[in-house]
Order: structure tokens, then C-alpha cells, then sequence
């Protein structure tokens, strides 16, 4: 049965990434959630996905050129506003599985370390699209899982040729896809590919799929599922 990950707790908006989301999106029946790490200026670990607030909250605030300290003084370090990735793992459940995509790679220096301040290291996912990040997570813990992001534009001829190259130099714990490219395959062929991964003892995300249609011919095909609908696919997903 897939893992069910609320992304970036109930979904892409002006909510995502904030606590609130993440909590209500476990309580929903989510296995656990996707988030979105970058540094501050004095190197504490937020959830943001943009480089900045201004999507989120309408702030003109650069998350890399703004220190901790400005955010709390500011009242932004909030449940419904910007969220630390410590308040994650004092917040939510400790069987809550924790995917953290590192938006920022220098994010790698320190979220090993926090991460296992909570031992909490067997639950969490290290993904990212910039992969020689992830070799510093690596070189922090052999035993941290990493999780090699794929983007939906890479869909040049011998992409899958070029994800099985990546398994074998990196060996990750899995590869994220994304659904929309896996859907241009079409079933059959997408289920050989994913067949092939799953061969590899290489665990595949799906991200972000919210049809109900397309989850209910892949859940069988996959590990993780990262979805905006964390309630509706706790509801219908089968063993």
C-alpha cells in the first residue's frame, strides 16, 4: 500500500508549508507531508518554497537575506505563517513521515544534525532536484535516506535511461517523479519503468498527483504518493 504525503501539508496555496497545514493534513489521514526547506540569513531551517514571501504572504522578503530574529519580530514565525523545520518534529505525530525537499542546497549542512536532535532520522526523506546536495546529507549519516527529485520539464528522449544511470552512481533510498510525465508514457509503459526502479530496491514517489483516476491505476505501482488531496486518497487507497 503507498505512503500517502500531504504536499507541503494540505496543498499548493496561500496555507502551504505553514504548521496548521501540516498538522490538519496528519489528522486527515495523510501517512505524512512534503515541506520545502531553505536558511535564513543566520542559517535557522524555515519552510518556504519560494526564495521569497511574496506568494505566500504577501511580503517582499527574501528568506536567505532575513535573519530569524527579523521573522519572530515581525510576528511571522506563526502556525498560519512561516513554520521552523524543528516545530515540525516537536508538532507533529513521531510516526509522521517527514519529506524534506531542500529548496536551498547549503539547507544540507545543517538538517541532518536537527533532524537527529529528534531521532527521527528513519522517518524522514531528503529529496531535491540538485542531487550533489544530497551527497553531503549522505557524508553527514549513511543511514539518511535521500531521495533524487526529477522535474516534470525533463522529458527529453532517454530520460528513464538517465534515471536508472543516476540509481546506480547515487544508490538513493528513492526517486521522486513527476506524474506528469509518467502520464505522456502512458500506463503500460509507465508501469514497465516503474517496475524497473522498484527492481533496483529503489523506492518511487509520484509527485504531485491529484487525480483520483490516475492514483487509483498508480497506487499499486509506487511507494509514496504526494498529493494535494491527502484525505480523499487516505479514504480510497487499498492494501
Amino acid at each position: 500500500m503507498s505512503i500517502i504525503l500531504g504536499h507541503r501539508g494540505l496543498g499548493k496555496g496561500r496555507d502551504e508549508n505553514t504548521l496548521l497545514s501540516l498538522i490538519r493534513a496528519i489528522q486527515l489521514g495523510a501517512d505524512g507531508v512534503e515541506i520545502d526547506a531553505r536558511l535564513t540569513k543566520d542559517n535557522v531551517i524555515v519552510l518556504s518554497h519560494d526564495p521569497d514571501l511574496n506568494r505566500t504572504l504577501g511580503l517582499d522578503m527574501e528568506v536567505k537575506e532575513t535573519t530569524y530574529r527579523e521573522f519572530k519580530e515581525k510576528g511571522l514565525i506563526h502556525e498560519e505563517r512561516l513554520a521552523l523545520l524543528e516545530q515540525v518534529y516537536l508538532e507533529l505525530p513521531d510516526t509522521a513521515i517527514i519529506n524534506v525537499e531542500l529548496k536551498d542546497p547549503e539547507v544540507a549542512e545543517f538538517v541532518v544534525p536537527l533532524v537527529n536532535s529528534f531521532d527521527a532520522l528513519d522517518r524522514t526523506i531528503f529529496s531535491s532536484f540538485i542531487h550533489d546536495c544530497l551527497l553531503t546529507i549522505r557524508n553527514s549519516d549513511l543511514k539518511a535516506k535521500i531521495g533524487l527529485l526529477f522535474s516534470e520539464h525533463d522529458d527529453a528522449p532517454g530520460f528513464e535511461n538517465r534515471v536508472m544511470e543516476r540509481i546506480e552512481k547515487i544508490k538513493p533510498y528513492s526517486v521522486h517523479l513527476p506524474v506528469a510525465y509518467l502520464n505522456k508514457l502512458g500506463r503500460k509503459k509507465a508501469a514497465e519503468f516503474l517496475n524497473t526502479i522498484r527492481r533496483s530496491k529503489t523506492a518511487v514517489a509520484l509527485w504531485t498527483l491529484n487525480d483520483a483516476e490516475l492514483f487509483k491505476s498508480f497506487q499499486n505501482l509506487c511507494d509514496i504518493i504526494i498529493t494535494d488531496h491527502a484525505e480523499e486518497f487516505s479514504s480510497i487507497r487499498t492494501d
